[in-house]
């Protein structure tokens, strides 16, 4: 299957980790504020909930979650998504959680956000930021595992679920392995609560109806 709405990374359950970029500057005296992510990545479906661990330091005191701005350079980012709270400190300076959480969404907002967090005000010494990017994906799962028979007629059945609260564009293909053929159905994947059966007829290539496929 292929969403055609969404940019997936890797695996739609594993979010990718690692260390965001951060931006400071130094205040006069030297002090430093920052702001250090603790992942770089989420991926997430309508409905759940992606953290962003991070730490932040200042040279004027400990911030307020109320003092921390998030943005993104994706038009369709809904600022109401954003929840910002404190977690468990270490020496390295007070913790924070930046949680999204996107509820219903249109089928636009499928995709990649990329996150700018931020703190101050930006050409000031008061400031400090870092970037992360969130994935919103489709939440579609194969009820079944994909029935398909060649004799007397070709046909592949699959049952779908949508969980999502907007249709979704996919696609299902199947091919013939050891030669070129293949066959593609293109559809709308409705959002509801049943299943959606899809089944799709194809006459195989001429003199291979057995093999894989």
């Amino acid at each position: 299957m292929r969403y055609s709405n969404a940019k997936m990374t890797g695996s739609v359950s594993q979010a990718a980790s690692g260390a965001a970029s951060t931006g400071s500057r130094p205040a006069p005296g030297g002090a430093v504020s920052d702001i250090i992510m603790a992942v770089a990545e989420r991926q997430v479906a309508p409905g759940e909930t992606a953290c962003f661990p991070f730490a932040a330091r200042t040279a004027y005191g400990i911030p307020s979650i109320h003092d921390f701005n998030v943005i993104s350079e994706n038009p369709d980012f809904n600022p109401e998504w954003v929840r910002l709270r404190r977690s468990a400190g270490d020496s390295y300076g007070p913790h924070y959680i930046l949680e999204i959480t996107p509820g219903d969404i249109a089928r636009s907002q499928y995709g990649a956000y990329p996150l700018h967090l931020s703190w101050g005000e930006a050409g000031t010494y008061r400031y400090a930021g870092a970037r992360c990017a969130l994935i919103i994906r489709p939440c579609v799962r194969a009820v079944t595992e994909p029935a398909v028979k060649i004799w007397p007629a070709g046909q592949v059945c699959l049952l779908l679920e949508n969980h999502g609260s907007t249709g979704i564009d996919v696609s299902v293909s199947i091919r013939h392995h050891g030669s070129g053929w293949s066959k593609e159905w293109e559809f709308e994947l409705p959002a509801k609560d049943d299943p959606f059966s899809f089944s799709g007829r194809f006459d195989p290539p001429a003199g291979k109806r057995s093999g894989d496929f």
